[in-house]
């Protein structure tokens, strides 16, 4: 994986313009994450609102530790970092580090990792393989190219 190239310059690494940001799980009111974004691009207004009630305080975010998809993407995340890098030769560093936008305080990320040398963001996302559509890495794409631009 390589970082994408405009113009042969290649693109600054998200470690390099981002500002790093301590994590607090209440912080999560104070930005919009890649999560945020795919509801926010997403169609269902249920989960818009339970979203912009959530970013006000009224609203706890919703407990996700029943939901097996999180829970396996959660365990996998180390699998799939370990299989990358054997796979390609390319480390992954950075992990679960929290960036914020340097002009728009309110955009975040959690990054999976960057992949280094490069600096292109390692995402690992968990699909089961009868539930993996071109429209679901579309979405995934379209989430974290708003966030880490």
């Amino acid at each position: 994986m390589s970082t994408v190239q405009r113009n042969s310059i290649p693109n600054p690494s998200p470690s390099t313009i981002y500002t790093s940001i301590r994590f607090n799980p209440k912080d999560r009111r104070t930005f919009l994450g890649g999560s945020d974004a795919r509801i926010i691009i997403g169609d269902d207004e249920a989960k818009l609102i339970r979203l912009w009630r959530e970013k006000r305080g009224e609203a706890e975010p919703e407990d996700l530790s029943d939901n097996l998809m999180v829970q396996l993407g959660s365990v996998t995340e180390d699998l799939n970092r370990r299989w990358y890098e054997r796979n390609t030769g390319y480390a992954v560093k950075d992990v679960q580090k929290r960036i914020q936008h340097p002009v728009h305080k309110w955009m975040a990320a959690t990054l999976d990792g960057l992949v280094d040398p490069g600096g292109a963001v390692f995402e690992a996302k968990f699909m089961l393989p009868w539930t993996f559509t071109e429209e679901a890495a579309e979405n995934t794409w379209r989430s974290c190219s708003t966030i880490c631009g």
